[in-house]
This record gives structure tokens, C-alpha cells and sequence, in this order.
């Protein structure tokens, strides 16, 4: 009894010590993710705050709409006192009926004046489901028509009708700066602290996340993976280690740390076996009956 409770205690120690560089590691890559995850939603916060200060200014532009006649008043004035308030904006846009007709600044927008938001099939289902929901619709982070990268935000706006019911007059919208965006949510912390990042963002009606450039985005498994941005929007924030959870260099250290018990638990098995063996062949030899 007392050589089986040896083996037993043998036995669990060599496992013990085969196991203990894998829960090491284990912990560590555990660690590494809570921080990475940490560092996800401080920066998630902020992402959501900028960008909601900066879609303020799309309620705010539609003062120069007067909304009993329809009438535009003083768009420029109001756009620029705007854009000086929410440096993250690019431009602040009116557009009556669905089309672009006022933007501000118009140097350097000036082919997207005329452009059919209603009829555009690429990029009318967050105009339509703004109509429909009389609220704010989010599209973006995605290429522009005028260059760049920015997030559209659409606001639609109404005026009383000939019966007093409210009829669709148009929407006032917001281009804001997507890299000037990340880049005031602090998105450096992730390079500094040894992590890479991804945004994407899956558009109304779809169910692949898409990059800026309309690409869209393998997600990887063993990436930490949130919800973040605006309530309009569904945009995904995809973190990873540069290294890796774990680098090259730690799991050969787990390996090699694996490898003397491994050896240990390998032999004592083969010696208990063999000893086993020579024992049942002595037991068999020593009751067989005499010539």
C-alpha cells in the first residue's frame, strides 16, 4: 500500500511540474488581454464622446432652415461659425429633397453639389432609414466622394405642410474627419503599448464587417473583439497582440520548461511498467507446478 501511495505522489508531482509552465503561460496570456481590453474601452469612450461632439453640430446647422417656408437662411455663416467650434468636421452639408445643394466649405466638395442621396443605391439605405425613423443615421468610416475618409452623419429634417402634418424637407449633414477622429480618441495608446487595432463597421441591411475602403474584414477568433462608436452605428474595434498573445520566444521557453519533467514522467512510467512486468514474470515462474 505504502509503494502505490509513493508512485501516486510520484506520479502527480511529475504531472504537476509538466502542467505548471502551461498555467504560467496561460496566466500570462489571460493578462495580456485584460489589458488589452482595458485599453479597448478607455479608447472606445472616447471615440464615442469626440464623435458625438462633433455630430452635435449636424442638429445645430439646421437653424439656417426656416422650417415653416423652407427657406435657407444664412447657411455659410452658421457652417463656418460650426466648423469652428468642432474641428473635427470636414464639412456641414443641406440637402433639400434628398440632394446636396449647400455645402460648407465648398472648396474642395464641389462634386458632390447635385448628388442624388435618395436615388444613390450605394449609399441611400441610412438616408431612407433616417426618414423613416425621424432620427440620426451613421454611415462610416468609408471613402468619399471628395477624397479622404470620413463618417456621414444625416439628420432629417421636416416642415409643417399645407395641413399642419409634417412633410420630409430634406437633411443636414455632417462629414467628420475619420482619422482625425481615431487620432483624438487616442489611438496611439495601442502601438504604444504593443497592440494592433482595426475598425470596421457593417452597413444597414448587412452582415459583413467592412473596412473604410469597403473591403471586407476577416475576423480573427483569438482577437478582442467590442461593439463601439455611436447608438447609430454598429462599428466593431478588433485588438491584438504585435506579438502575439504569446511570441515565438515564450513558447519554446514553455516547451523547453516542459521538456526535463516530460523526460522524468516518460522514464518512471517505463521503469514502473518494466518492474511490473519482471514482477508478474517472477510471480508466474515461482507458482508454476515442478516437473
Amino acid at each position: 500500500m505504502r509503494s502505490i501511495r509513493l508512485q501516486a505522489f510520484i506520479a502527480g508531482g511529475m504531472l504537476l511540474l509538466l502542467l505548471l509552465p502551461i498555467c504560467v503561460m496561460k496566466n500570462i496570456e489571460h493578462q495580456r488581454r485584460y489589458e488589452a481590453r482595458d485599453i479597448a474601452q478607455a479608447f472606445a469612450f472616447r471615440l464615442t464622446a469626440r464623435f458625438n461632439e462633433a455630430a452635435g453640430a449636424v442638429y445645430l446647422v439646421s437653424v439656417a432652415v426656416d422650417r415653416r417656408s423652407g427657406q435657407i437662411n444664412r447657411f455659410d455663416e452658421v457652417a463656418e461659425e460650426l466648423l469652428g467650434e468642432f474641428p473635427l468636421l470636414r464639412a456641414l452639408e443641406l440637402a433639400p429633397g434628398g440632394v446636396i445643394r449647400h455645402v460648407y466649405p465648398i472648396r474642395g466638395n464641389e462634386v458632390i453639389i447635385g448628388h442624388d442621396l435618395l436615388v444613390d443605391k450605394t449609399r441611400n439605405r441610412e438616408v431612407h432609414l433616417a426618414h423613416a425613423r425621424r432620427q440620426m443615421t451613421v454611415a462610416g468610416p468609408l471613402a468619399l466622394r471628395q477624397g479622404g475618409t470620413g463618417v456621414l452623419a444625416r439628420y432629417p429634417l421636416y416642415q409643417a405642410g399645407s395641413d399642419g402634418r409634417p412633410r420630409f424637407w430634406g437633411l443636414s449633414i455632417g462629414v467628420i474627419d475619420y482619422p482625425g477622429l481615431i487620432q483624438s480618441a487616442g489611438d496611439s495608446e495601442f502601438e504604444r503599448r504593443g497592440f494592433n487595432y482595426q475598425i470596421c463597421w457593417i452597413p444597414i441591411g448587412e452582415t459583413q464587417c467592412k473596412e473604410a475602403s469597403g473591403e471586407p474584414v476577416a475576423l480573427d477568433d483569438r482577437a478582442i473583439s467590442l461593439k463601439i462608436g455611436p447608438a447609430q452605428a454598429d462599428w466593431r474595434l478588433l485588438v491584438t497582440r504585435r506579438d502575439g498573445w504569446l511570441s515565438r520566444f515564450e513558447i519554446l521557453l514553455m516547451l523547453l520548461a516542459m521538456l526535463p519533467p516530460a523526460i522524468l514522467l516518460g522514464r518512471w512510467v517505463w521503469h514502473t511498467v518494466r518492474a511490473t512486468s519482471v514482477a508478474d514474470a517472477d510471480s508466474n515462474s515461482s507458482s508454476a507446478p515442478a516437473g
